[in-house]
């Protein structure tokens, strides 16, 4: 639907406002990915995610077997890339509220991990 990426956007912006300082925070967690909703894989992961503004963040995830997940700001500063592909926020507060995901428009893909750093 149209609405869910504006929804999940303003949704990432809200979490990263909520702890707008300059910074990165760094964790480890497991992170998942999923092809057309189907689990196609998880590790352990290092996550860290710098926000310098509520308006610029950028996070990278390394999973330990070397896959990297990189999330940084559409170039309007309105969306958001993953892994340089059109993708947006989602949290899923009802699997565990340590959990963020990010989704990618194209493929049906969804990255999460359960590492607490947003």
């Amino acid at each position: 639907s149209l609405s869910m990426p504006k929804f999940g956007i303003a949704l990432l912006l809200t979490i990263l406002a909520s702890s707008a300082h300059a910074g990165c925070g760094e964790g480890r967690g497991t992170c998942y990915y999923y092809k057309q909703g189907e689990l196609k894989g998880q590790g352990e992961c290092a996550v860290t995610t710098c926000a310098a503004t509520d308006q610029y963040f950028h996070s990278e995830w390394v999973w330990d077997n070397g896959n990297r997940v990189n999330i940084t700001p559409s170039e309007d500063k309105l969306g958001t890339l993953v892994n340089g592909k059109p993708g947006y926020a989602l949290q899923l507060p009802f699997k565990d509220e340590e959990m963020i995901c990010y989704a990618i428009s194209e493929n049906d893909e969804l990255v999460c991990n359960d590492s607490g750093v947003f």
